[in-house]
């Protein structure tokens, strides 16, 4: 019996990455009186999840009358009380000749699904592929911007980036929609400090280092001899701890960490953003999938539009945070350094058939590439500089 669909997705069951995919699917030919039914129930979600199933059972029959049937409940494992909470469960929807499946899922488990081949592809950022995929990396260490992810692989998997989803949200600060790029710094209640603060250094001399749970084989994998405690939220763990305490937490805006008090040093451990991830020996046997992703357009790591968002991004962060980041790098050392063609960083296709990661493929190439986007990216942040000037109070 042949399946009702062509291409299978899985995507978060709740959160701004499902939201801003489905806004997406509206470029491609979705009902967007339908999309913005489901993004209305979405957003009430939060606050409607509650300890008591049979509460919640109620709102997901409340909810059946407003917006299509693509919902159901999942425990909410982000919170402390872990509640009961309304998210996405899947629905087919045309994608040109296509019927796509999108299906709700927790945001890690969507490279486990590529790994265990039942999924086509995935929307999942950088931070949760590199959580699950640790294994099968020939260095985790290098894989700081997702550039690298491909040809660091050396274990036998299908899990392939095909590039960058690009997905946007409003911005406050600058006041448009800006990508959902984010990195992951080191935080502390204190600014001045006898030296910079690096991992280096916290790994030398074996200072402790909060990380929330889900992060710590990543940082483990980069510094083994870091001493890391791991903890549920890591801003308030570094507000509680002793006046030198640090930790590692996921920032886009900055504005958290702004308002607690606390400090950004220096650049981050890694880049992570919204990536079209898919099952690559799938990719190479469907047409549909092919067409799929082709017509999702997933954008290159130098590619124009992703250096003008990138721009936008940094240009924002630290009209934010001012003097809270400190020894923050300058745009182009944080987008990409001349070093990393040498360790991975490379224009890729996925149309290379047979593909087999090589620390010599496109080396040539990518350092041009980086010699142009370093030049581009520069000429797009001193327009937005122009733009957006930083006002003194």
């Amino acid at each position: 019996m042949n399946a009702p669909f062509h291409v299978t997705c899985a995507i978060p069951r709740s959160g701004r990455t499902l939201n801003n995919f489905l806004q997406k699917l509206v470029d491609l030919g979705v009902s967007s009186k339908e999309i913005d039914a489901i993004l209305q129930i979405l957003s009430q979600s939060k606050s409607r999840s509650i300890l008591k199933l049979e509460e919640a059972l109620n709102f997901l029959v409340e909810v059946r009358t407003k917006a299509p049937s693509c919902f159901s409940l999942f425990v909410d494992r982000k919170r402390f009380h872990r509640p009961y909470r309304l998210g996405f469960l899947g629905y087919d929807w045309q994608i040109g000749p296509y019927k796509l499946r999108v299906e709700g899922e927790e945001p890690h488990n969507g490279s486990s699904l590529i790994r265990l081949d039942e999924v086509d592809f995935t929307v999942v950022g950088l931070d949760e592929l590199l959580s699950m995929t640790q294994y099968y990396l020939r260095d985790p260490s290098r894989v700081t911007k997702w550039g690298m992810y491909n040809y660091h692989l050396e274990k036998p998997t299908g899990i392939r980036i095909a590039g960058s989803a690009m997905l946007c949200s409003y911005n406050e600060v600058l006041q448009t929609e800006i990508q959902d790029i984010v990195g992951f710094f080191l935080i502390s209640k204190v600014s001045e400090r006898k030296h910079p603060l690096n991992l280096k250094t916290l790994s030398r001399f074996g200072q402790q280092v909060f990380v929330k749970g889900r992060y710590t084989g990543i940082v483990m994998a980069a510094y083994p001899k870091l001493n890391i405690v791991s903890v549920e939220d890591v801003e308030d763990a570094v507000l509680a701890g002793e006046k030198g305490c640090v930790g590692l937490e996921i920032v886009q805006s900055g504005s958290t960490v702004k308002r607690k008090g606390l400090f950004l040093h220096g650049g981050p451990l890694f880049l992570s953003e919204s990536l079209y991830v898919v099952d690559y020996d799938r990719y190479v046997s469907s047409e549909a999938l092919q067409n799929v992703i082709e017509l999702l357009n997933p954008v290159g790591y130098f590619e124009e539009a992703r250096l003008k968002q990138f721009a936008r991004w940094y240009r924002a962060l630290e009209i934010n945070l001012g003097s809270v980041w400190t020894d923050k790098p300058p745009i182009t050392e944080l987008f990409c350094e001349s070093s990393d063609s040498e360790h991975g960083l490379r224009p890729y296709r996925l149309k290379t058939r047979h593909w087999k990661p090589s620390d010599t493929y496109q080396r040539y190439q990518a350092q041009q590439g980086i010699d142009r986007a370093h030049k581009q990216l520069l000429g797009y942040y001193q327009k937005i500089c122009a733009e957006y000037p930083i006002v003194s109070v």
